[in-house]
């Protein structure tokens, strides 16, 4: 069995970061008209619902233009058109890039390091399916007023410097009670 080191405060930065972009994008899930456009436009029905990527049983739905970017909204947001059934592995190894990349690369769990032999033809249908959704990025600090996306942006500066200094200080502390239980061999 593995011994699974104490995660760094800073390992977290990431998911400060996706917090804030979930926070401010609405969710707009698919009604059951937009779930059947949607999956008729990847050549499925409600009983052939597999992942898109590798064909799989589908678990998820995933993004297929990311939301998230750089660290910051890609512009794309949840959206029917945006959204393709997905299997967890596909969904949490793709994560933010983009899908084609992904699709052909050696990423753990990506359709072409598994070994999934038709994935040209999987690559084809979500071509089609992007031209079917002709989704575009919008532009989100626009709608929101520059000031306060800034604003916004700027909190989230703070709290991962902030999170920086934090471990900083667990190191220290960290090194102090080592150092203490290698000297006495007991914490108190």
């Amino acid at each position: 069995m593995k011994h699974r080191r104490p995660l760094k405060i800073t390992s977290r930065v990431s998911s400060v970061t996706n917090g804030f972009v979930q926070a401010i994008l609405p969710d707009q899930p698919p009604t059951a008209e937009e779930r059947a456009m949607l999956l008729d436009a990847l050549e499925m029905t409600e009983r052939s619902v597999e992942c898109v990527y590798c064909g799989d049983k589908a678990t998820d739905w995933d993004h297929l233009r990311p939301l998230v970017a750089g660290k910051r909204p890609s512009g794309f947001l949840t959206d029917y058109r945006n959204l393709v059934p997905s299997c967890g592995p596909c969904n949490q190894s793709k994560s933010g890039q983009p899908w084609r990349d992904w699709m052909r690369g050696k990423a753990r769990n990506s359709p072409t390091s598994r070994g999934i032999v038709d994935v040209a033809s999987r690559e084809l249908r979500l071509q089609r399916f992007e031209i079917w959704g002709a989704v575009t990025a919008i532009d989100l600090p626009a709608i929101a007023g520059v000031d306060l996306w800034n604003s916004y942006w700027e909190k989230l500066a703070q709290i991962e410097g902030m999170m920086r200094d934090a471990q900083a200080s667990a190191t220290i502390i960290r090194t102090k009670i080592q150092s203490a239980l290698n000297k006495d061999g007991d914490p108190a």
